[in-house]
């Protein structure tokens, strides 16, 4: 299976203490994932009433890079005057952007002023990526941006000056009338549109997530040990005459070992000795573990007690 972001972050909330502070920190984190995803689902469901006689190309959850430097873009439009960035945030709230000191606020339901990054110069940051990016192609084709709030009770008090900003239920319109402001390129036609999103498409490399505990700098030890239960969601699964039973609920299982070394790799990622992986799923017989590290998305370094395992990098996903 591949592991998604929110994947990673369910196999890490479930090993973590049920009140810490951890846990807690990972469950908006998740929560917040999750809008996303709503929020750019919203966004493509939106988009068929983008409708136009005039050639163009759209492209969704693009990740590019110019030397070290990566991007993700949400949504990509192609048109023979302008690339369009089209930038989605699920945020709630009354929503505040603060021309003067740069910065983003919203208030909640309950009155409660949050400041966050300024999603406004995310989008900036990405105009002047594709502009270089672009630039390096040899393509000649202006760069602007839209940010779109996706959430049904997002509420737009202050807009930032810089950046073309709208609802969710704005965006085709707004689109529009960016589109209107530019000039087309002579240069730009039909088949161009599509060369260059074959070109986009072929440098597109998929977003790969951290390890949890990597990516949050979570110690290892936070993380209970053990092979997890989905019956009653604890940790007592052992090997019982050839089959996974659970030691608290009496569930068995087939796949709860294999669940367990995914989660390693959820957490922990890079390469890992036979070892490693026996401590954290607290199995003691390692040739049972080699077997359970056989699966076909679980790649094998070396020989013999010098092996090092690690999870395929194509399953980790964004």
């Amino acid at each position: 299976m591949k592991l998604t972001r929110i994947d990673m972050l369910k196999r890490a909330i479930r090993r973590l203490p049920l009140y810490s502070q951890e846990r807690i920190f990972l469950e908006k984190e998740l929560f917040n994932t999750e809008a996303g995803i709503r929020g750019e689902t919203r966004l493509r469901k939106k988009f068929v009433e983008f409708y136009s006689t005039e050639p163009y190309e759209i492209l969704w959850n693009t990740s590019l890079t110019l030397g070290k430097w990566p991007v993700q873009i949400d949504g990509l439009l192609l048109t023979s005057k302008v690339a369009l960035i089209i930038e989605s945030k699920n945020i709630s709230g009354e929503l505040h952007f603060d021309n003067g000191t740069g910065e983003f606020y919203r208030i909640d339901s309950n009155g409660v002023k949050t400041v966050m990054d300024n999603p406004a110069i995310q989008v900036e940051k990405h105009i002047r990526f594709m502009q270089n990016w672009f630039a390096e192609k040899h393509i000649h084709l202006a760069v602007d941006g839209l940010l779109v709030f996706t959430a049904v009770q997002a509420e737009l008090c202050t807009i930032p000056h810089a950046i073309h900003t709208c609802r969710h239920h704005q965006m085709i319109e707004f689109a529009f009338r960016i589109l209107k402001g530019y000039s087309s390129s002579p240069q730009l036609h039909k088949q161009s549109l599509k060369e260059i999103k074959q070109m986009i498409e072929n440098e597109n490399t998929p977003f790969l997530q951290k390890p949890i505990a990597q990516q949050y700098s979570f110690h290892p030890l936070l993380f209970e040990q053990g092979i997890y239960c989905e019956a009653c969601e604890t940790l007592n699964v052992l090997r019982e005459s050839g089959a996974w039973r659970c030691l608290k609920c009496g569930n068995k299982s087939k796949s709860a070992a294999d669940e367990a070394v995914l989660d390693y790799f959820a957490l922990f990622g890079n390469q890992a000795k036979n070892e490693a992986i026996r401590q954290f799923i607290k199995i003691d017989d390692r040739h049972l573990v080699k077997r359970l590290l056989s699966k076909n998305s679980i790649l094998k370094h070396g020989n013999k007690r010098h092996s090092k395992y690690s999870l395929d990098a194509a399953e980790i996903i964004e």
